[in-house]
């Protein structure tokens, strides 16, 4: 249990984009109600914590920080592509925590 745990929180201190081998894994070897427990809210927390990074992108994509309109809608297309890919990452890790 307690490795779990360890790995669990090694996990939560790396930054990810969708879901890793080594998550994978850590799903596959969830055993125990406990352990399956504890994986599905570390995916849980990953998944808002992308789906709040996805909304901080939207909001940069509505400011304006000056320059050329060119400028702006090439700034805004980056900022909600970036969204965008984070938010499919936050579904992936919410589709995994279900099947737990």
């Amino acid at each position: 249990m307690k490795y779990v745990i360890t790995l669990v929180l090694l996990l939560a201190t790396s930054s990810v984009f969708a879901l890793e081998d080594i998550e994978k894994v850590l799903v596959q070897k969830a055993n125990t109600p406990e352990e399956k427990k504890i994986v599905k809210n570390y995916l849980l927390k990953v998944a808002k914590d992308h789906r709040d990074v996805a909304q901080k992108y939207k909001d940069l994509a509505k400011s304006k920080s000056g320059g050329k309109a060119v400028y702006q809608d090439n700034r805004k297309a980056e900022m909600l592509e970036l969204a965008e890919k984070f938010e499919a990452d936050a579904k992936v890790y919410e589709d995994e925590a279900s099947k737990l």
